[in-house]
């Protein structure tokens, strides 16, 4: 596992971005949607899973990204920004 996140992190940039785990998130609620429909568990089951690993891929992409980066990403003029 440290060899997959040692290689993620000597990449430029997001490895995988925001539009891409939308679109994951996305494909999730249809497929469980449509596992409701069907009423297959299964299928609601997938569209789930869909959406967890899209969260974990979020959260694991925002941390490479910020990894040792000490400074705030908000601007300075943002509302509640420092």
């Amino acid at each position: 596992m440290r060899a997959v996140l040692a290689i993620l992190a000597q990449s430029d940039g997001p490895v995988l971005g925001p539009t891409s785990v939308v679109a994951i998130m996305a494909l999730g609620v249809l497929v469980a949607l449509a596992g409701h429909i069907g009423r297959s568990r299964f299928v609601v089951a997938v569209g789930v899973g869909l959406i967890f690993l899209a969260t974990a891929v979020m959260l694991v992409g925002a941390f490479l990204d910020y990894q040792g980066d000490g400074s705030d990403p908000r601007p300075r003029d943002a509302p509640g920004g420092f």
